[in-house]
């Protein structure tokens, strides 16, 4: 069946190439150009699609006459002595072996070669041509990142390689990573139900399941996993607390990932200082702030496996006109079970709060307004708490 669409006589060049172009025919006459650059211009011409081997490096000479596309395939196959056979109406060229070759072969003893175009839905095609080239020997893999496919010719069970090319392409499990980032009072953590530093209980229930010291000395960090009844009113408890000034909620970031994949969450501010440069005077910034960073597992329906990396920078003193930053860095790997919160806590900041309470105008009355005047210290402890909740979403079938 001829693939060329009947066209107004049409004459035009492309670098060696010149083509003339009819309602019923095509005239090629083409001088040693290369392949690879003459049957992909001349099939952008014609509105068809043509795929090369990339290992194929020859030149080409043609002179035809009145001639179909297919013809001027096979004209270029037979010269060069490639295979070229058709699949969903694309044309395929590689130095394998010719298909209609194949059943003469199965007579001969030899092993039946397929070459096959495989679209793929859910992987990358350049990460499933890599592991179908280390599973299989003998076999010849065409990546095209273009349409997301790849194209193999494998002497050998086209049935095997089918499997392993559907499990490769298989869609990835996703997790929805919900968190609380809040800072808190240390002395309003009770009102939280959850005491960080609690003995191992039996169940997880209604409270912490374990405690871990992670051995940051600079910055110790517990952790614990509490039960979802226990934890069932977070939100509401936390929203009292900052409306009672005894927490700040600084995020509240919710993210969906797939399974082996990093979900990061970064909250924080850019801090702006001045650097002098060959008499030039600039502004560049650090950054400060929180990074949370989880990589979900899924063991099975009900547990998860959690790589969790957490660091916050803060701003410290200032060094030399430029900010200096306190670092707080955490990395460990926990399970928990699908819908279970679980709570990162044990990073420490000091704030020195000052007060000053005066009296109207008498207060700012020079020597003598320090009589009607008041300043209080105060030091408070707040401690960031992370409360990371991974939730396995539901697979849609198609």
């Amino acid at each position: 069946m001829s693939m060329f669409r009947a066209i107004a006589c049409v004459v035009f060049a492309l670098g060696g190439l010149a083509v003339s172009l009819n309602a019923s025919a095509l005239d090629v006459f083409v001088r040693q150009q290369p392949v690879q650059q003459v049957l992909p211009q001349l099939a952008a011409e014609l509105g068809t699609s043509v795929v090369l081997d990339p290992l194929i490096d020859a030149d080409v000479t043609l002179s035809i006459r009145e001639a179909t596309w297919e013809q001027v395939l096979s004209a270029v196959a037979q010269q060069l002595q490639l295979s070229l056979h058709w699949q969903d109406q694309i044309a395929i060229l590689s130095q394998a072996p010719a298909l209609s070759q194949t059943a003469d072969d199965t007579t001969t003893g030899k092993e039946h070669c397929n070459d096959r175009i495989w679209h793929l839905k859910h992987a990358k095609a350049a990460l499933v041509g890599e592991h179908v080239k280390q599973y299989f020997t003998d076999i010849r893999v065409i990546i095209d990142a273009r349409t997301n496919a790849i194209m193999t010719h494998y002497c050998g069970s086209d049935s095997v390689l089918q499997s392993a090319i559907v499990w490769l392409d298989s869609p990835m499990r996703q997790i929805e990573i919900s968190a609380e980032i809040a800072q808190v009072s240390d002395s309003v953590q009770e009102q939280l139900g959850v005491n960080w530093q609690a003995r191992l209980l039996d169940s997880a229930e209604n409270g912490v399941l374990g405690n871990v010291d992670l051995g940051i000395a600079s910055a110790p960090v517990n952790m614990g996993i509490a039960g979802t009844s226990g934890l069932v009113n977070l939100s509401a408890t936390l929203d009292w607390l900052e409306r009672n000034g005894s927490a700040n909620i600084l995020a509240r970031p919710k993210i969906v990932t797939s399974e082996g994949q990093p979900a990061r969450i970064e909250s924080g501010t850019e801090v702006p200082y001045q650097v002098m440069n060959d008499d030039n005077l600039s502004v560049e910034f650090r950054q400060a702030g929180l990074v949370l960073e989880v990589t979900p597992e899924v063991k099975d329906a009900s547990t998860l496996l959690l790589d969790l990396r957490i660091h916050q920078d803060s701003v410290g003193d200032m060094v030399n006109g430029v900010p200096s930053l306190e670092t707080n860095r955490v990395q460990t790997q926990v399970e928990v079970r699908n819908g279970e919160t679980l709570v990162l806590g044990g990073i420490f900041r000091e704030e020195r709060l000052v007060t000053i309470s005066k009296v109207p105008v008498l207060g700012d009355v020079p020597l003598l307004g320090a009589m009607f005047r008041q300043r209080t210290e105060q030091q408070e402890k707040r401690e960031l708490l992370v409360f990371i909740t991974p939730k396995l979403l539901k697979m849609s079938v198609n």
